[in-house]
């Protein structure tokens, strides 16, 4: 599976919410979510955890670079009573990067998800990830993310390229 991804910070999150309520003509769909990062030797790795304890493994693979990159990404569903095996055998075998809990708003606008975060102690983030079809190319989807992106009013200088974590546990942003 492939996407185009944009990775930006909010500064009006009512605006944003706005925008994106009239885009997708929808209300957004709550979603709670524990994300674990793991130490893999490409690419990234994470388990995220939902609400009812339920989770999805997902791997994926993009380059750290501002505004659309191409992420190439695979995900599996895990039952609630196997997250925390999971979690325990991928922290010994791998170790733990750091951890992000976030409330999640998700609009859908065409084929775009559209994510505006509210994380746990970093404030609050906005993500477009075009889901792209066997057909279409990166280009594509950058020109679909382009012009989403004008439309909620989230400009260049508040791309982010990749939110790292440094070894006391803080979080900082790749620019």
């Amino acid at each position: 599976m492939r996407n185009v991804e944009i990775k930006a910070r909010v500064q009006d999150k009512d605006a944003i919410i706005l925008r994106a309520k009239y885009l997708s003509k929808s209300k957004e769909t709550v979603i709670n979510q524990h994300d674990t990062f793991f130490k893999v030797s490409r690419g990234r790795l994470k388990l995220r955890q939902f609400e009812d304890g339920s989770g999805e493994l997902i791997f994926y693979d993009r380059p750290d670079t501002e505004g659309p990159k191409i992420s190439d990404y695979v995900k599996t569903t895990i039952s609630s009573k196997e997250v925390q095996g999971l979690t325990d055998v991928l922290a010994k075998s791998n170790g733990i990067i750091g951890a992000v809990k976030k409330v999640r708003l998700l609009y859908i606008i065409g084929q775009t998800r559209v994510h505006i975060d509210v994380v746990e102690g970093l404030g609050n983030f906005m993500e477009l990830e075009v889901v792209l079809n066997d057909d279409q190319s990166l280009e594509y989807g950058q020109g679909i993310a382009e012009k989403l992106m004008s439309e909620l009013g989230v400009q260049k200088k508040d791309c982010i390229s990749e939110l790292r974590s440094l070894a006391d546990g803080h979080w900082k942003f790749e620019l």
